[in-house]
């Protein structure tokens, strides 16, 4: 049965931006961590929209002061582009740019 279901099962909301602020609050989806709203933050801050791993640590700390390990921010980057709130850049390994909505 679970071969079934639709690999993009949950993914396919597409844009929110249009929703009423109500039902995006009711949505497992919108829900983000601090630590992804931050990122997604400091990405969005840079002229090109545009970081690698070094650009995303130094305005991490920059932002909040707070000193985070790389393997943990790359594991975060890598599981954050699987949920679709960033991109890896193709052949660029470790670079990353948030998704337009």
């Amino acid at each position: 049965m679970e071969s079934e279901l639709p690999q993009n099962l949950g993914k396919r909301l597409g844009s929110l931006a249009e929703l009423p602020d109500e039902l995006v609050a009711q949505l497992q989806a919108a829900k983000r961590s601090e630590l992804e709203s931050e990122i997604v933050e400091v990405i969005d801050e840079l002229l090109d929209g545009v970081a690698n791993v070094d650009e995303i640590l130094v305005g991490l700390y920059r932002k909040s002061q707070k000193i985070y390990q790389r393997p943990f921010i790359a594991n975060k980057l890598y599981r954050m582009g699987q949920a679709g709130l960033l991109e890896s850049v193709p052949k660029k390994k470790g670079v990353y740019r948030t998704v337009n909505p």
